[in-house]
């Protein structure tokens, strides 16, 4: 038995899924962390992911790429359907992805961006949590040299906010 956790906007909504999942032998837990796989729902932004295999339920296909470069194992349409989203569901908890040919052929053939090893270091930071203060005491550095790191990094990796640092691939 697959144990899911929900994460819908709507309450309702949550709740009838939940009893959808579980006539369907899907156990639904209360805690991402007591989860084999998590159901997000994206809104006109894509959240980050939980700390689990995860799938988003996406609002247009637009966000297909973005979900797959954030950290999620696959993505849904509202449109796919119960039985869809089941079998979904089982491959990411089997350690598959799902997600559409087309998308991961574009990720594939996505070039990874190349950063100095300071850019490197400083993003790595950042992805932990560190301020830009933080970092320049760290590394023995200036805040103005951090934030022209973080610029490039940002601009090399096609990231707009500090919180996607965490999810990028190159910096591991």
């Amino acid at each position: 038995m697959v144990r899911v956790w929900i994460d819908l906007t709507l309450a309702s909504q949550r709740e009838a899924l939940a009893e959808a999942l579980q006539a369907r032998e899907f156990q639904v837990v209360d805690h991402p962390l007591a989860a084999q796989v998590g159901l997000v729902e994206a809104g006109w932004e894509v959240p980050l992911p939980p700390p689990l295999p995860s799938l988003v339920l996406l609002r247009s296909r637009e966000q297909a790429a973005e979900a797959l470069k954030l950290g999620y194992k696959g993505y849904l349409y509202p449109e796919q359907g119960l039985e869809v989203l089941a079998q979904a569901l089982r491959k990411v908890a089997e350690g598959e992805a799902w997600a559409e040919r087309r998308v991961v052929a574009t990720l594939v053939g996505e070039p990874t961006p190349q950063l100095s090893p300071r850019e490197r270091e400083v993003a790595a930071l950042a992805a932990l949590g560190l301020s830009n203060k933080e970092i320049a005491k760290e590394l023995g550095i200036s805040e103005r040299t951090v934030k022209a790191h973080l610029s490039a990094v940002f601009q090399k990796a096609g990231i707009k906010r500090r919180s996607q640092l965490a999810h990028i691939r190159f910096l591991t």
